[in-house]
């Protein structure tokens, strides 16, 4: 079993990579951000360059922010997790009537 202390250094040690990813591609869209507009703008098929570019962006960006929050010690409580899990065990069976057919 994992201890905290463990938890907050694997933390700090991803944040650190995704981080740097992080900076990389910020990096890498301003220094080619003309021959991306190019091949961005072609239409097509690379109409999906863009998609997936924002997907790699929120990827990287929400690893990292995840590890800072965890490596910061801050997570979500307990409660809240038991919370959701008696609210889902809790749901009451429907009882409404339906509309038949009558053959």
């Amino acid at each position: 079993m994992k201890t905290a202390h463990d938890r907050k250094k694997k933390a700090k040690i991803n944040s650190l990579l995704f981080g740097a990813v992080s900076i990389g591609l910020y990096a890498a869209v301003f220094k080619f951000a003309d021959p991306m507009v190019t091949l961005y703008s072609k239409g097509g098929a690379y109409c999906l360059l863009p998609v997936s570019t924002v997907f790699l962006f929120s990827y990287v960006h929400g690893n990292f922010a995840s590890n800072v929050w965890t490596a910061l010690g801050i997570e979500a409580s307990a409660s809240a997790e038991r919370k959701k899990d008696a609210k889902e065990a809790t749901k009451r069976k429907d009882t409404r009537s339906r509309a038949t057919v009558n053959a």
